[in-house]
């Protein structure tokens, strides 16, 4: 597979996991609010429930945008050749690993601490909720570091160059 074919396969699998969690939780929300004015009744779990899926979405949602590299504001440094590029290139290397790292190990200790402590309403344990998190954080390092060997292999192929 090219990583083109491995990038639209990413983006499909990206807008049907999200298009789904967005449903789940425009149909939950519309459930909870109709129970409520109709039958004076409401869903204790349904605002949990929500949480949850927004949580998750978004940490998929921004992990697939950095596979993408989708940036937001660093294009015009992004897009310069030479040295303003190199440093753009190694100061987000930089980030994903040190963001990624903080998130993905202090995550899991604070996982640890309190992640059985079940929900209010759901009775699921917290770390439900923090999980999406610690995955995120350690594909953010992966990719951070994979992003590290791009600009070192591609810093050697210059050289070689010249």
């Amino acid at each position: 597979m090219t990583k083109k074919n491995i990038r639209l396969s990413l983006g499909k699998l990206e807008m049907v996991v999200l298009s789904v969690l967005g449903v789940s939780i425009t149909v939950i929300m519309f459930g909870n609010a109709a129970s409520r004015y109709l039958f004076n009744k409401t869903f204790v779990w349904a605002e949990e429930i929500i949480r949850i899926i927004f949580v998750w979405s978004m940490f998929v949602a921004v992990t697939t945008s950095f596979l993408r590299n989708d940036h937001i504001g660093f294009d015009g440094i992004a897009k310069k050749k030479g040295l303003p590029n190199l440093v753009y290139k190694v100061m987000y290397a930089l980030c994903l690993v040190a963001v990624g790292g903080i998130l993905s190990f202090y995550g899991f200790k604070y996982t640890m601490l309190t992640g059985s402590v079940p929900l209010a309403g759901t009775n699921l344990p917290a770390g439900i909720l923090m999980w999406p998190g610690i995955l995120a954080g350690a594909v953010w390092v992966g990719l951070g570091i994979y992003k590290f060997t791009l600009i070192l292999s591609n810093t050697r192929k210059e050289e070689g160059a010249r």
